[in-house]
């Protein structure tokens, strides 16, 4: 993809933050960036510029992130939006769900530059599936078909053992699971979760919906994708079981405790270091993990939820 026809309006009141993030974008990346320290001065370059990603932090004087980006949404439809904040991501999935709000980039000690170029370049490519595009050398990736509904423990089994960093993998294998059952039973088969004591477990998916698990991996991370060909799951409702999970009741427990639905995706979002959601509507949907394989990483999880 040839960056330097891509504009990026960076939206940041802090000026270290704000140069450090341009000089890379322009410098490593080789964007068009605009530079902006708060909201009215933004909507100004919007007002005169074409662009094709805005980048704006949550926390500004005057107009916040969140607001400026529905601003964005209204006034200028064709232009992609990420949110980037220090703070806990969970603590804005109301926003989130409020302003159709799908990526949060967090800021980390040291800033996550591969990530964010990743992010970004994924959205203004318009190519979110796939999981090569997350590796910066040539990895083989591992293909798996996933189409009986009572092996699903023996076929997460066998795609964990192919990865190298064996005995961290293995700990996410439950995941895989839970994973794999949303994309059979809500993807592919569209089941009620209000009746599943009435499943029926004992089926075979045809070649044409089986559920595709791939595997790729390098020094630094592994990567596992669970994609269906369904595209049923919706960004507002994953924002929606996120928030019940991390929303809690006067007596301190979670709104989402005895929810029949959506805790294998707060599941895998608790669990591994990042979590990305790909969604074509009626078409597939994709559930990309991503593990680092030497060190953990500290600080708060972004969300990636991506819906074309």
């Amino acid at each position: 993809m040839n960056t330097k026809t891509h504009t990026i309006l960076l939206v940041d009141d802090e000026p270290e933050i704000r140069e450090m993030i341009c000089d890379y974008l322009m410098d490593f990346e080789n964007y068009h960036v605009l530079r902006a320290e708060n909201a009215n001065e933004a909507i100004g370059l919007l007002e005169q510029n074409r662009v094709d990603l805005i980048l704006s932090d949550i926390n500004m004087p005057g107009i916040k992130g969140f607001d400026l980006l529905q601003i964005v949404r209204d006034r200028f439809p064709t232009v992609k939006r990420v949110l980037i904040t220090a703070y806990n991501v969970e603590e804005y999935l109301q926003l989130a769900m409020d302003h159709d709000i799908g990526n949060i980039f967090v800021k980390t000690a040291p800033f996550n530059f591969g990530e964010l170029s990743s992010v970004l370049r994924n959205l203004l490519a318009g190519n979110i599936f796939g999981i090569k595009r997350y590796f910066s050398e040539n990895v083989p990736v591992y293909r798996y078909t996933v189409n009986k509904s009572n092996c699903l423990d023996q076929d997460a089994r066998k795609i964990i053992s192919t990865i190298n960093d064996y005995q961290r993998a293995k700990r996410i294998e439950l995941v895989l699971i839970e994973l794999l059952t949303n994309a059979i039973f809500y993807g592919v088969r569209n089941e009620s979760p209000e009746t599943k004591e009435s499943w029926n477990h004992c089926f075979e998916l045809n070649e044409e919906s089986a559920v595709e698990v791939l595997v790729g991996s390098d020094r630094e991370k592994y990567v596992i994708s669970v994609r269906d060909k369904g595209g049923r799951l919706k960004k507002q409702d994953v924002l929606y079981w996120l928030n019940r999970q991390a929303s809690y009741d006067e007596k301190g427990l979670p709104l989402g405790l005895y929810d029949s639905h959506g805790r294998g995706l707060f599941i895998a979002r608790r669990y591994i270091d990042r979590l990305i959601i790909n969604i074509d509507k009626d078409k597939q949907t994709e559930v990309v993990m991503f593990n680092y394989c030497n060190h953990t990483v500290n600080g708060h999880k972004p969300l990636y939820i991506n819906e074309i």
